[in-house]
């Protein structure tokens, strides 16, 4: 009989927590760039949008790099990606 590896199923309370992990840093995230957006200059408040995109996937790219590894990452990555989209949306909104 060959040795086979029985796979392990990803989604469990691991890839739970890691998502609502991803969640509070993108709230963190945006939270961050409204500020920075703001303390710049007024005709630079349109700009959130933007900075919140870099910082977003910055720390997607970070958490998909070990989400192979790590479920908590796996759901983080999840959760920086939706709000990644939700931040398109929200700057085609704005720039229209």
């Amino acid at each position: 009989m060959p040795d086979t590896q029985t796979q392990k199923p990803r989604f469990n309370v691991q890839v739970i927590l890691g998502f609502l992990l991803g969640v509070v840093a993108s709230l963190l995230c945006l939270f961050f760039a409204m500020f920075v957006a703001s303390t710049l200059n007024a005709r630079h408040a349109r700009m959130h949008p933007i900075f919140t995109g870099i910082a977003l996937f910055t720390f997607g790219l970070l958490s998909f790099r070990s989400a192979r590894s790590s479920r908590l990452a796996l759901g983080a990555a999840v959760a920086f990606g939706l709000a990644l989209l939700l931040d398109a949306a929200f700057a085609l909104t704005i720039f229209r």
